[in-house]
């Protein structure tokens, strides 16, 4: 047999695969636990404490509640997920593709800069997110759809 270049006994050399997960659900709240799962299990693998591992499985519960409460009216969409691992932090992203939040719905001030969100009534998720990670960025994608991106710093 030849041109397969396969050796017997030999590891195959593979890149981690806890450096960078994405994954797409339906916005729907009882998918959400999938995405707490991945996070939780990258976190551990890495060391993360288990304080550390609660406070960012909170905030991506409370980023996604935001993709599955408004982005979709029909409640037919996705939400986004992608987990990227560092030496020194995790970043994690999510996002949807829906109408968004309502400004004034959420204790926000990154949000009131943000053109064209409407305004609207209660919430706290944003400043339970911002509590509990090192870095929080809000985005109006340009094709419809809010993006949440946050970091949290290893801990020491």
């Amino acid at each position: 047999m030849t041109g397969v270049g396969v050796r017997v006994g030999e590891p195959i050399a593979l890149p981690p695969v806890n450096d960078y997960v994405k994954l797409d659900i339906p916005a729907r709240p009882e998918y959400v636990v999938l995405g707490r799962l991945a996070l939780a299990g990258l976190l551990r693998s890495r060391g993360y404490s288990e304080d550390a591992v609660a406070d960012l499985k909170l905030a991506l519960t409370e980023a996604c509640s935001n993709s599955v409460r408004h982005a979709y009216d029909d409640g037919d969409g996705q939400v986004h997920m992608v987990f990227t691992m560092h030496d020194d932090r995790v970043v994690i992203e999510i996002c949807d593709d829906g109408a968004g939040f309502d400004v004034e719905e959420v204790d926000c001030p990154e949000c009131a800069a943000i053109p064209g969100l409407p305004k609207g009534e209660g919430g706290m998720g944003i400043s339970i997110i911002r509590a509990v990670v090192d870095d929080l960025d809000v985005r109006k994608q340009r094709d419809g759809g809010i993006s949440l991106v946050f970091t949290k710093l290893q801990d020491d």
